[in-house]
């Protein structure tokens, strides 16, 4: 016969930990404090990786509306070169971001150099009679065929990139210089609006510090060679200019020819009299309107000076007939008053 097992011995150690609340498994209280702090510092790395991704991905743009130069060819071509210094730069942090990812080291450099070339400026350049001359900086400016007057000045530094292998850099700028100036006999355009012109550059990247160098830089260049009397291309100039110089004009022209007009029209009736001076009031104002687009035409908001430009004799030609009116104009008023 074998003995039954006594029922207290069944029992496991399991049961008995269950049944006994004492003796209860519990968590220290040091190593959960110090699992939560893990956890705290954990996800404020997370938090700071999160930050610094969304900071890469902030594009900086900065743009400025030329409203003031007066540069020739040796300052443009100093210009141009500038802006190709801060574009070697720019290559420099597209170089250091590059991953070579899967690719071969051949290919990597092969895609290295591309780059590098890709950041060489190229111009476009226009002259007033239609040609176009497309190339490097030292390429244009040292061509034979180089024009004595310039249209317009256009460069991209992302555009061989973009254009080439639909590659876009993470720095760039684009700078667009308009010398045109507006139709001297365009009766069509409203003398009180300001002179349209489309000079700017905008400069943009997800580097902020070279962002607002090459912003920054460029506007301490160009305050180096302002235009003169930009102020009568604002908007409204011409209607101020109206009251104070022009009306005054018209009827000091028709007092000068009021002899004439009544030899002329002495034996018609005084309705035939008064018009004649409303008609010679009216070709006055047309007269000053035209001068004045004359001086817009001769000081404009953007100027390309070269040594074949014939804007000082033209500027010497309207100082000669204002000084000239003004000065007739006053000896009248002396005249009349004493």
């Amino acid at each position: 016969m074998t003995d039954k097992p006594d029922e207290k011995s069944k029992s496991t150690p399991d049961q008995n930990s269950t049944d006994n609340p004492e003796i209860q498994a519990t968590p220290e209280p040091a190593q959960s404090e110090f699992q939560e702090k893990q956890e705290a510092v954990a996800v404020q790395k997370v938090n700071k990786e999160k930050l610094k991704e969304k900071q890469d991905l902030i594009k900086n743009k900065l743009t400025f509306q030329i409203k003031s130069l007066s540069i020739g060819k040796e300052d443009l071509h100093k210009l141009l070169h500038i802006l190709q210094e801060r574009s070697n730069t720019a290559c420099d942090i597209e170089l250091a971001d590059y991953e070579q990812l899967e690719l071969t080291d051949q290919e990597y450099e092969a895609n290295k150099e591309i780059l590098k070339e890709g950041f060489e400026l190229k111009i476009t350049l226009l002259s007033p009679d239609g040609q176009e001359f497309y190339g490097t900086i030292d390429d244009v400016f040292n061509s034979p065929n180089f024009p004595d007057q310039i249209k317009s000045v256009f460069v991209g530094s992302e555009i061989p990139l973009k254009v080439g292998y639909n590659y876009y850099p993470r720095n760039s700028f684009q700078l667009f210089l308009d010398f045109s100036k507006p139709e001297l006999f365009n009766m069509s355009f409203l003398p009180s609006l300001a002179t349209p012109n489309e000079s700017n550059i905008a400069v943009q990247g997800y580097d902020a510090t070279w962002t607002h160098g090459v912003y920054h830089e460029f506007n301490t260049f160009i305050k180096k060679y302002p235009s003169r009397f930009t102020w009568i291309h604002k908007h409204s100039i011409y209607d101020f200019l109206l009251y104070i110089i022009g009306l005054p004009y018209g009827f000091w022209f028709c007092y000068k020819l009021s002899s004439l007009l009544t030899n002329i029209f002495g034996k018609f009736s005084s309705f035939v009299q008064s018009a004649a001076y409303v008609y010679v009031f009216l070709v006055a104002l047309v007269l000053f309107r035209l001068l004045f687009h004359y001086s817009r035409w001769i000081w404009p908001l953007v100027e390309y000076s070269s040594p074949k430009n014939l804007a000082f004799k033209h500027r010497v030609t309207l100082t000669i007939i204002t000084l000239g009116m003004a000065s007739t104009l006053i000896c009248d008023l002396i005249k009349a008053v004493f």
